[in-house]
């Protein structure tokens, strides 16, 4: 694994960068999941290998950008992001996405292909079922806050005790977490799509809310390879299983890595 290489620094209102460097040769894209920011991968940045530059995506509505209010739509969000994207796609690149952050990754993708512009080497989707399967528990954003809090942690476990516990910490987040979620609901049973684009779905082997038969939809979404890849844990498989993870990214992109890296390649 490569040493650490410094904290976050902004790049851009989207992207939180360490510094890049010569042997940095492909770009990771990492989109989090509901309710959450770029901070999600800070420690990616420190455990990847040193050919591969972590790129953790940052929403509005959330951290330095808390005072701009969330979006809550997949095509305001895809809209916003990807001028600033475009300009970080000179090199070979990939997307990793986890929940609400793999529907985030696939939709761009989506339009990135449409509008005939480098599409990302690879799709990497992690904990969430392709947005054209029904969920398969129902909708959470018209509850009442502290109904929706409980309802969030039954589901996800995603919400510390200590900032439930924190009424005006959870006056700041709720916005974000509930336009998060009320996204999910607005893109449930979307068209699917065929992309000329190899695709991974990640998940926990213990997530009941999305099984193995769930992610296994993505593979309607690819023209070129799938697979399948079970962890140990659930929905949030990646806090513990995060070194293991990253070296399944590393070992995927490492073999793409010769072709991808050309300067001939498109």
């Amino acid at each position: 694994m490569a040493p650490n290489r410094g904290g976050m620094q902004q790049a851009a209102s989207w992207f939180f960068r360490s510094s890049p460097t010569a042997e940095m040769r492909i770009r990771l894209f990492c989109f989090p999941c509901a309710g959450y920011g770029a901070a999600m991968y800070r420690a990616w940045q420190s455990q990847a290998p040193a050919w591969l530059e972590i790129v953790p995506v940052q929403p509005p509505g959330r951290a330095n950008r808390l005072a701009e209010p969330p979006l809550d739509s997949f095509p305001e969000l895809v809209r916003s992001i990807l001028p600033e994207l475009s300009t970080l796609t000179d090199r070979p690149y990939a997307f990793f996405g986890h929940s609400m952050g793999a529907v985030f990754a696939s939709e761009l993708a989506s339009e990135i292909v449409r509008q005939e512009m480098h599409a990302p080497m690879h799709l990497f989707l992690s904990a969430r079922q392709p947005p054209n399967l029904p969920s398969p528990v129902g909708p959470l954003s018209h509850l009442d806050d502290m109904t929706f809090v409980e309802e969030v942690n039954k589901r996800y476990g995603g919400i510390p005790r200590e900032i439930i516990e924190a009424p005006e910490v959870l006056e700041l987040l709720l916005p974000t977490l509930k336009a998060d979620i009320r996204t999910l609901e607005r893109i449930e049973r979307a068209t699917p799509r065929r992309l000329p684009i190899a695709i991974s779905a990640l998940g926990g082997k213990d997530d009941r809310l999305v099984p193995e038969h769930l992610l296994a939809g993505w593979g309607s979404w690819t023209e070129q390879d799938f697979r399948l890849q079970m962890f140990d844990g659930g929905h949030f498989y990646l806090e513990d299983q995060r070194s293991a993870l990253i070296l399944h990214i590393q070992d995927v992109l490492e073999a793409k890595m010769p072709a991808a890296a050309t300067p001939s390649s498109p």
